[in-house]
């Protein structure tokens, strides 16, 4: 696909079906469709169908050792999936072993004459042409590879054909062909597209940059004169840090047609030109009328010798480059190998925009950026009497070198993609030592003039597909404008003085407001849910929560509204005419298939921006300033609306509910707004026995909105009775998914080192205690065993054990405390940060590393605590637990596959491997007295390691038992390599041993292993 530049591909009896977004399989494993924009997706058993490029690609098989009625069944399964996305244009690819002569099979099958009268039922086309083999064997070819089309579909294929000169390593040959991209219109997508410029930044070179940027700075000291031209400014701006850029880094050119996969080597081409070659003559030998079978049979094994040959190439090519790419992680943890398995490094496709028709997208943008002009915002109320304002001051205060090193900072800690100019973050930030000064009194100027450069109101959108939504939806798509980040600069210093202005005069934001806030998170929204939820069932009542969903809601707000908002909060004037200009005349550009777009917006903020969500806060405090009917209650964060109403009965919080939310909804509307009430949940906090009944619902402006036993919340799934069973069974799966995919990178022997092992299991243990403090004292035995099982599989992959290694173990060799420990800290913190803030003090970073530090020394107590009572791994739990701190605090030391098996006592080891069904018995192959061959056996007592052992004893002493030998190691690093040397001498001689025997003994348990397991892991992990 790499070679060719193949966007989707249609794979019959694939090996193996990675977890990937561009993979998709049909039920039973027997066909995968494989392309990087695949939506609408169906499967069913031997079909699987999406939908990519405008065009519905439908891949199929049939078993030839099925019945014939078994294959007219499944047609007719087939033909309803063509009929279900009619009137689509259609291509069903695959391989259903019927012949005809239709698609050129010298003779016809009765599966062939099934499958005709079934083409012509669906109406579809054959695309076959020619009579070449799609499939060969040695004792002859057949053509049972069959692609057929609907009528506007095959009109527009091209060049349909058997790749017969290319070798597949397989029975069955390529099938390529051609679809024409036309558009409605006819025409053919402008490429390549001029989206803007971009550079290569990792070859940035900083010297060159800030040389460049220093020239800049001089060119324009000797042409300032006279009043600042903002837009003028601006353009000059960019068009400095373009040269800035080109000056210090390579710009990235549209990729090669034609790229070669991440394992190809000179070596590999060679072999595969010569197996071709030899496949050439096999065949060509094999048209004669006349053949010597000798002949024959030597040309043919000099092919399968040849196809050997290469396969063995690729799989050691595959296995050096699979090597290499982990060698890097210690360089760079987050690079390309991360990124892969945590599916965030997809092959090179176009934009989302310029796949989709253009009725479609015009009709997506049209309703993410609607026309909203004239809009009334309400009378919002001025601040009471006792408040009046002051006179409105027109000075204008500069901005200073503390404000632009505050944002530059902000910029400098993030990694986002660039804007129409295309400037790396990074690039802007280096430059600004040189360039500070003009870009500072540009801002200037912008805040005097009350302007806002339009070249920083220019966006590009980028549309992100949401999941299980209908594709021809404009729900389905997430915008995103990406903003010049000199502009964000900008809007930073902005949004620094707007919310300085509202802390120290005001009138500030609503308490209830947690979204977008300094020193608020989403866990200050759930514990004030909680508070008022635990207060009332404590009384005997319950409480019904209805969360709102607001539709498109930051892309909708009126910025009438906000003006109005900004005078309600007495926001200085140069502040709100900058802002209004910051609002008016912006819009956002895309590319489709008739090339470049342009959408003018007229309300809302747009999502990428720095101000904006500021600016929607500002504009939706309107909701909550709002009386509320008695026992009813209002939370936010950001757009999150939920709505709580206490009752001492079901019907009475039910009463209280539907009249607050109705309420609640009508000043939402009346903000321009609009509540999807379909897609709003209800559900209720009750305490024993005061369940609501069976199929309760509010009415809520007509809208039915039922009352569930749970809610998705704020990354939370919360549930009636703050149980979180329902949140943590949500959770396993991703968390294993996480667990399993990092592991891929974390192999027993080589890949990275410790430090990198332990930074990915700190990114499983962040996905796990999202949320803790909330839930931290609510676990139960369910949920302790839910999180237990992807810390053992980390744990296992840091310390490169044995999979079999027990949780508590593999815990304790790692330096992982519980992860339900981990969260009782967090709790804790929590709530002294919480308390320290309700008596007026804000902790800085020094008073919560030392507050951490204490909570941690807790931890550890309790761990410790735990442990004296082990369930598994009791040897290596007992010969850790007395130094524990040592073992957590070492600054030396790492353990390696054999250091662990020792420590473990799972490795090659008699009793082990008898215990797994790998030996008929437990003795000790290396000496001739010992019944059980077990860890502490090879390191005390084995003959056969007599002189590896007098090295060890004169480094760490004569006691080996385990305890002493752990004491030793934690005690000094020369202890710790002496051990390490024993362990891999002694336990590498053991693992020949074993593998040794595996050939030689008839033992059935103890066959040869078939790397099931790693090819499995190794089709995982396959970087672009």
């Amino acid at each position: 696909m790499a070679e060719w530049s193949i966007h989707v591909a249609v794979v019959a009896e694939p090996y193996f079906i990675p977890a990937r977004d561009n993979w998709l399989g049909c039920a039973d494993g027997l066909v995968a469709i494989i392309g990087e924009t695949l939506i609408d997706p169906s499967r069913g058993r031997g079909w699987v169908a999406a939908v990519s490029g405008g065009i519905v690609i439908v891949g199929a098989y049939f078993s030839p050792n099925k019945s014939l009625a078994d294959f007219e069944g499944f047609l007719v399964e087939l033909g309803a999936v063509v009929g279900r996305y009619h009137p689509r244009p259609v291509l069903v690819l695959g391989d259903l072993n019927a012949k005809s002569s239709a698609w050129g099979s010298p003779v016809t099958d009765p599966r062939g004459e099934v499958l005709e009268e079934w083409t012509v039922t669906t109406g579809l086309v054959v695309l076959n042409r020619g009579s070449e083999y799609t499939c060969v064997r040695q004792r002859g070819g057949s053509i049972v590879d069959v692609s057929f089309a609907s009528p506007s579909v095959a009109s527009r294929v091209r060049d349909w054909r058997v790749a017969a000169e290319v070798e597949t390593l397989s029975d069955h040959r390529y099938i390529r062909f051609d679809v024409s991209a036309q558009t409605a219109s006819g025409r053919h997508p402008t490429t390549p597209i001029n989206d803007g410029p971009r550079w290569a930044l990792k070859r940035i070179d900083r010297e060159l940059l800030e040389e460049a940027a220093l020239v800049q700075s001089w060119i324009r000291e000797s042409t300032t004169d006279g009043p600042v031209d903002v837009e003028a400014v601006a353009l000059w701006f960019r068009g400095a840090m373009t040269q800035i850029c080109d000056a210090s880094m390579p710009r990235v050119h549209q990729r090669s047609a034609r790229r070669q996969v991440y394992w190809w080597t000179a070596e590999i081409a060679q072999l595969r030109i010569a197996c071709v070659a030899a496949r050439r003559r096999y065949t060509r030998y094999r048209r004669r009328r006349r053949r010597d079978p000798t002949e024959e049979d030597a040309l043919y094994e000099v092919y399968r010798a040849s196809k050997e040959t290469l396969w063995l190439a690729i799989g050691d090519s595959k296995s050096r480059a699979r090597e290499e790419l982990l060698g890097s992680l210690d360089r760079d943890p987050w690079g390309r190998p991360y990124r892969w398995v945590r599916g965030k490094l997809r092959p090179w496709a176009p934009p989302l925009t310029q796949t989709m028709q253009p009725q479609l997208l015009e009709a997506v943008v049209s309703a993410l950026f609607p026309e909203r002009v004239g809009h009334v915002p309400p009378a919002m109320a001025s601040p009471s009497a006792t408040d009046s304002p002051e006179e409105e001051s027109t000075d204008v205060p500069e901005v200073t070198q503390t404000e632009t090193r505050a944002a530059v900072s902000r910029l400098r800690a993030k990694n986002t993609a660039p804007g129409p100019d295309g400037v790396p973050g990074r690039a802007l930030v280096l430059a600004l030592k040189e360039l500070e000064p003009q870009l500072r009194g540009l801002f200037t100027a912008c805040l005097e003039q009350g302007q806002f450069p339009s070249v920083w109101k220019e966006g590009r959108l980028v549309l992100l597909r949401k999941e299980g939504r209908p594709a021809d939806s404009p729900s389905a798509y997430r915008p995103i404008v990406l903003l010049d980040e000199a502009g964000k600069l900008l809007e930073r210093i902005v949004a620094d003085r707007l919310v300085s202005h509202l802390c120290r005069e005001g009138p500030d934001l609503d308490e209830n407001q947690f979204g977008f806030r300094r020193g608020r998170s989403t866990i200050d929204a759930i514990t004030r849910v909680r508070a008022l939820a635990e207060e009332t069932v404590s009384r005997g009542g319950v409480v019904l929560a209805v969360s709102l969903d607001i539709s498109n809601a930051f892309n909708t707000l009126p910025w009438s509204c906000i003006r109005e908002a900004l005078n309600y909060h007495r926001v200085p004037p140069y502040l709100r005419r900058t802002i209004g200009a910051y609002l008016e005349e912006r819009c956002v550009t895309y590319w489709g298939r008739d090339g470049a777009g342009r959408r003018v917006m007229s309300c809302g903020v747009p999502q990428g921006s720095v101000l904006g969500p500021l600016l929607w806060n500002i504009g939706y405090d309107w909701v909550l300033r709002g009386e509320l009917p008695s026992g009813a209650d209002l939370t936010c964060y950001a757009d999150d609306t939920l709505v709580t109403a206490r009752g001492s009965s079901h019907r009475e919080a039910a009463l209280v509910a539907t009249a607050a939310v109705s309420q609640v909804v009508n000043r939402i509307r009346r903000l321009g707004l609009e509540v999807a009430l379909n897609k709003s949940e209800a559900m209720v906090f009750h305490g024993p026995r005061r369940a609501p009944p069976p199929g309760s619902h509010i009415v809520v402006c007509g809208a039915r909105i039922a009352v569930e036993s749970t809610m998705k919340y704020l990354g939370l799934v919360l549930d009636s009775r703050w149980e979180f069973g329902p949140h943590f069974r949500r959770l396993a799966p991703k968390l294993m998914g996480a667990a399993g995919a990092l592991s891929t990178l974390l192999p027993n022997l080589g890949g990275p080192s410790a430090a990198c092992r332990r930074l990915y299991v700190g990114i499983v243990r962040s996905m796990a205690l999202y949320g803790a403090p909330v839930w931290a004292m609510d676990m139960t035995a369910s949920t302790l065993a839910i999180l237990r099982k992807p810390q053992r599989a980390m744990a296992v992959r840091v310390v490169r054990g044995y999979r079999t290694i027990s949780y508590e173990a593999a815990c304790v060799l790692a330096g992982s405390p519980p992860w339900d420990l981990e969260a009782k800290v967090l709790a804790s913190l929590y709530r002294w940060r919480e308390e320290e803030r309700a008596r007026g003090s804000r902790p800085v970073q020094r008073q919560i590393a030392l507050r951490r530090e204490e909570l941690r020394q807790v931890l550890v107590a309790e761990w410790r605590q735990r442990l004296l009572r082990p369930t598994a791994g009791l040897a290596t739990v007992e010969a850790i637990r007395p130094v524990l701190d040592d073992w957590l605090g070492r600054r030396h030391g790492s353990l390696s596959f054999r250091v662990t098996q020792v420590l473990s006592g799972h490795g090659c080891f008699g009793k082990y491997l008898r215990r797994i069904d790998r030996e008929p018995d437990a003795r000790c192959h290396h000496c001739v007295h010992c019944g059980e061959d077990t860890a502490q056996h090879t390191l005390a007592e084995c003959v056969a390691w007599e002189e590896q052992r007098r090295v060890l004893t004169n480094k760490v002493g004569g006691d080996l038992s385990l305890p002493a030998l752990v004491q030793k190691m934690v005690g000094s690093a020369e202890s710790w390599d002496a051990v390490v040397s024993f362990c891999e001498d002694v336990m590498s001689q053991k693992e020949t041993a074993e593998r040794e025997r595996e050939i030689s003994t008839p033992f059935p348990g103890r066959r040869r292993r078939t790397g099931r397991r790693r090819r499995a892991d190794n089709a995982l992990f396959r970087p672009p």
